[in-house]
């Protein structure tokens, strides 16, 4: 017991030195610098993200699950790979998964308008391993969004 209430003592004590220690520099690694460069380029202003660049929308949203170059994880959840992925030839695939999200996978239609869903997927189509022919368009993206029940419009075409 004696030994506990020692060992919490200098805990207790070093704490406020290590805080006021601040000569450490925390470097990052170059691809995590050009990463969080290409994010500090773009701001969030009063209409959301205002980037239209596949890769940074890319490396600022995607990357953080599926990995900078694609390759997908497996941990807390379990990330597909988009790398040499045959399920991204055709944009209608991605561009559901981008707008409306599954699983644990977050919908960003309500985050992003239909020319930055376009850039995205045109973006995972011809890189991270793929060498796809981009085929997405803005009306693809548009039709694939939910159609708002508030509409008065929508019961026609029900």
């Amino acid at each position: 017991m004696k030994n506990i209430l020692i060992t919490t003592a200098i805990l207790f004590a070093a704490g406020p030195v290590a805080a006021q220690s601040t000569d450490v520099e925390v470097t990052a690694r170059p691809q995590e610098r050009a990463i969080s460069a290409l994010a500090d380029e773009q701001s969030f202003g009063p209409e959301g993200y205002s980037s239209t660049d596949g890769e940074t929308l890319y490396q600022t949203l995607c990357a953080g699950c599926h990995m900078a170059d694609g390759s997908g994880a497996v941990g807390a959840g379990e990330y597909p790979a988009l790398k040499e992925n045959p399920n991204l030839e055709f944009a209608a695939y991605p561009v559901m998964l981008i707008v409306n999200g599954q699983a644990a996978m977050p919908g960003f239609g309500s985050f992003l308008n239909d020319e930055q869903v376009v850039a995205v997927t045109s973006y995972i189509q011809t890189h991270l391993g793929n060498d796809y022919t981009p085929d997405a368009t803005v009306e693809d993206v548009a039709i694939t969004r939910p159609v708002d029940p508030a509409d008065p419009n929508t019961a026609e075409h029900e």
